[in-house]
């Protein structure tokens, strides 16, 4: 019975392995175009091949895009529901703490930004 197991896992190895390998270049090879033209000029630098298909941020640029494009009231109606489906109260105060902190850090740069902007108009 040892002897058997020794062959049948032998012959899978011998057989498998190139056979996977075929396959795995071939998924390289057919991939790479496709992966190309979905590639935006505009968007990050590391975006087009990768193992998460030019997502290398998980689909972050897509969230952060559609930020900056909500009214202030969409961004009001979003965090009051992200409050709202928070139960714990050490969580809520942790969420408040951190988005006051966030808010700080970018009127920090919308004012480096603007000081720039003025400097060099």
């Amino acid at each position: 019975m040892k002897n058997l197991t020794k062959t049948l896992l032998t012959a899978t190895l011998i057989l498998g392995l190139p056979l996977g390998a075929y396959a795995a270049s071939e998924a390289v090879t057919t991939a790479q175009p496709a992966a190309a033209a979905t590639a935006k000029p505009e968007g990050c630098p590391m975006d087009g091949s990768g193992m998460m298909g030019g997502k290398h941020h998980g689909g972050r640029h897509d969230k952060m895009a559609r930020m900056q494009n909500m009214t202030p009231e969409q961004i009001q109606t979003h965090l009051q529901q992200r409050y709202d489906k928070i139960e714990d109260p050490a969580k809520k105060a942790e969420f408040i703490k951190n988005l006051s902190l966030r808010a700080d850090g970018m009127t920090k740069h919308a004012e480096v930004m603007k000081q720039f902007a003025e400097a060099n108009q």
